[in-house]
């Protein structure tokens, strides 16, 4: 009789146990953090996500407020500050990103679109790559704010950054000093976007890539704001960027008010141009998979929850714009 009535105690003890475990506070339905310290959100629980299967994700340097963006929609804030632990915080870049889909050692990436070079990489090692548009972005040309020039068009711009043949701003409308075209490395979003919007498989002149490369986009901007304040030389330098990410570093360093945004082909570059695409350099951010990606992974999920209500306002807090 004792044995039964210990086994009888037992037995609602453990029925206590799991009571307590299905009465969790439903305003914080969250599991447990996993050695990672990851507590995945009500968006995230609806999702299907778990702190195990939380996709592995990487992408530009323009991309990384987006993919904590994300994050911070998928999990729980914890420690001091509500501050989110592994928040993302170093972007691999454009290529190496694409490089690392392409070995399978992420999920997904959030880049702009692949460059030829990535793409024939892709079909050598026997890859298919799915891309999904995300938002909006733009190629924008860039001088000092102390330049007077106004406008480049895609001639111009072919002719110099390809063949090094105009070397004066005066040729262009500005004034009479010397044109110092300053350039991004090959690993970087905007470089992937000049060579698929205005280089088109050629290649760019050597003598740029060897004497006026930025390894940084924060060091192209800084040299081209003021370049003509550090050199001997009477000139304005001229650089290309990403229009949003432009505008999500202005907010943070100011360095848009030392810079002008020229004129594409006449038309200006501003969030309505980009919106309604009348601005020819018009562009979008992908999520990219692989193809052999499983239908149910976590990757896909979060995917199509970008293109809801929710997703979009995810993306908006970004500093981009939705695709419509």
């Amino acid at each position: 009789m004792r044995k039964r009535y210990g086994i009888f105690l037992c037995i609602l003890f453990m029925l206590s146990l799991l009571l307590a475990g299905c009465k969790e506070d439903e305003d914080t339905k969250s599991i447990k953090p996993s050695e990672e310290g990851i507590a995945v959100s009500n968006t995230g629980l609806e999702l299907g996500l778990t702190s195990e299967n939380y996709p592995s994700i990487d992408g530009s340097t323009s991309t990384l407020p987006l993919v904590q963006e994300i994050y911070k929609a998928m999990v729980v804030p914890t420690g001091e500050g509500e501050e989110w632990l592994n928040l993302p915080q170093t972007p691999s870049k454009t290529v190496p990103s694409y490089k690392k889909l392409i070995a399978g050692e992420v999920d997904m990436i959030f880049v702009p679109y692949a460059s030829q070079d990535i793409l024939k990489e892709a079909k050598t090692q026997e890859v298919k790559l799915e891309f999904f548009p995300v938002s909006t972005e733009a190629l924008i040309f860039i001088t000092s704010n102390d330049n007077t020039a106004q406008n480049i068009t895609e001639e111009q711009v072919r002719n110099i950054y390809i063949d090094y043949a105009i070397n004066n701003w005066k040729e262009i409308g500005g004034p009479d000093k010397e044109l110092i075209p300053l350039c991004r490395n090959a690993d970087s979003g905007s470089q992937s976007q000049l060579d698929n919007l205005i280089l088109k498989g050629q290649p760019m002149n050597e003598r740029i890539k060897e004497n006026f490369v930025e390894l940084t986009m924060d060091g192209l901007l800084e040299q081209v704001a003021f370049y003509h304040n550090v050199s001997e030389k009477e000139c304005f330098g001229l650089g290309y960027t990403l229009y949003h990410y432009l505008q999500n570093v202005d907010g943070i360093t100011g360095i848009g008010e030392k810079l002008r945004i020229l004129n594409y082909e006449g038309i200006p570059a501003t969030s309505e141009t980009i919106k309604d695409g009348s601005y020819p350099l018009v562009s979008n951010y992908y999520a990219v998979v692989r193809k052999d990606l499983p239908k149910d992974h976590a990757a896909r999920k979060i995917i199509e929850w970008l293109k809801t209500d929710d997703g979009k306002k995810c993306i908006r807090r970004s500093g981009l714009y939705p695709v419509t």
